[in-house]
């Protein structure tokens, strides 16, 4: 055990830790994000649900991100930082995500983009409904879709209610989840390859159940420099062959 974490001290820095064992983690990747990251980190510590620990992973920044994060470090002591040496990348950003959920202490992870926005109730509304539904894994929301600048579009993401087993064939064939909005069980399952969508893979083939709720408790942002506007052409046959090269087999299985 003590040559593991020597071995992931040498691959981030730790600012801040926490020695409460708080309810929720909030999970926060960042890569030069100073123009949209105060929003986000603000709707975090604005929320009504209170305990809850902020871990943000920050992926060598080069621009002002690091020295706003530090600035909201002195103002709340439930942000954890996590800092990689050198920037991975997106190819390797899901080993970017799996540091900041090796340390997570929550009993459920929620996810939020460097880039979105999470409304003041999400925590709450998110905790109780799992808390409420102990065979729910995983649960996403509706979002309103806002652009670069902030203005929300007339377009907004709903995601009806459908029964929980219908996701393991939905999910199988697309997307549906919006990954800003997810909350989870703890259960120390990791990410395998990115983007979101082969973690939802992952989690069927584990036999997980997951579903979508009607509230709307995020702001989604089309960013044309976000680090998914680059991807958008992975496909599910991709999806499997990373799969399969790592030795899980049959991601659609139930």
């Amino acid at each position: 055990m003590g040559n593991k974490i020597e071995k992931e001290q040498l691959n981030y820095h730790t600012f801040q830790l926490m020695d409460n064992t708080p309810k929720i983690s909030v999970l926060m990747t960042v890569y030069n994000t100073d123009m949209f990251i105060r929003e986000a980190i603000e709707s975090i510590l604005n929320q009504t649900f209170k305990d809850f620990e902020l871990i943000i992973v920050n992926d060598g920044s080069t621009d002002k991100t690091k020295e706003i994060i530090r600035e909201y470090m002195k103002k709340d002591k439930r942000i954890v930082y996590l800092e990689n040496p050198i920037n991975l990348g997106f190819d390797l950003l899901f080993k970017t995500v799996n540091k900041g959920l090796e340390i997570a202490k929550g009993r459920y992870i929620a996810r939020l983009d460097a880039d979105d926005y999470s409304y003041p109730n999400r925590l709450q509304v998110q905790y109780d409904y799992l808390e409420k539904h102990p065979k729910i894994f995983m649960i996403g929301s509706s979002a309103v879709v806002i652009d670069k600048y902030g203005n929300e579009l007339e377009r907004i993401i709903k995601r009806q209610w459908i029964p929980s087993w219908i996701y393991k064939y939905r999910v199988g064939i697309s997307n549906s989840f919006i990954h800003s909005s997810i909350m989870f069980r703890n259960e120390k399952i990791k990410y395998q390859c990115n983007p979101d969508h082969p973690f939802y893979l992952l989690l069927i083939y584990y036999k997980k159940r997951l579903k979508n709720i009607k509230n709307i408790l995020v702001k989604y942002r089309i960013n044309p420099g976000g680090i998914m506007a680059n991807y958008s052409d992975l496909s599910l046959s991709k999806y499997k062959k990373l799969y399969e090269d790592k030795g899980i087999k049959n991601v659609r299985k139930k």
